[in-house]
């Protein structure tokens, strides 16, 4: 047979079932982060296919946004919650893409930059909610230019000032009655 609770027991763990219940408020939200999963369409030069979802996360990670995780795309279909980027080689006269080709002295040889315009559209529950737009040059599949333009525009789209946050932000009251 099971003895009674104590009186004098009984305040205290009254006490700490109520600190649980407070401390649980702060603490659940730095635990329960939202996960997005990225993938992209099309491609980027210099990246398999496969490999883009997984760079893209890894650096849309770098935007040091807590409340959320990123884990790239795997399977078939579409999740509900996901961050599907896009890209688009710059085009020159004549529909090429239009390269900067700077001399590297040192190894005798000049390397082809390209500008990319990148877009990362935010989905919540399957449904589209909002879009951010960056550029890049880049010079080969793993350019730190190319990672941070994914991390800047990681913060455009999610950030604390981000497209996301400022959705239902709508017009400043000038009526201050209301």
């Amino acid at each position: 047979m099971p003895r009674p609770i104590l009186p004098c027991r009984r305040p205290v763990l009254i006490g700490l079932a109520v600190l649980l219940f407070w401390l649980s408020a702060f603490i659940s939200p730095a635990l329960a982060s939202s996960i997005l999963e990225v993938g992209a369409t099309g491609g980027l030069p210099g990246f398999d296919e496969g490999e883009l979802p997984r760079y893209l996360a890894l650096h849309m990670s770098d935007a040091g946004l807590t409340e959320w995780r990123f884990e790239a795309a795997t399977g078939e279909g579409l999740p509900a919650n996901y961050v599907l980027w896009s890209f688009t080689l710059k085009p020159y006269d004549g529909g090429e893409v239009y390269s900067h080709h700077p001399f590297h002295s040192s190894r005798g040889t000049s390397s082809g930059l390209r500008s990319v315009t990148l877009e990362a559209r935010l989905y919540l529950n399957g449904v589209y909610q909002t879009l951010a737009v960056g550029q890049a040059l880049m010079d080969g599949p793993h350019d730190r230019h190319l990672a941070v333009a994914v991390t800047e525009i990681t913060r455009n789209l999610l950030g604390p000032d981000g497209a996301y946050r400022r959705i239902d932000a709508g017009p400043p009251r000038t009526d201050p009655q209301r």
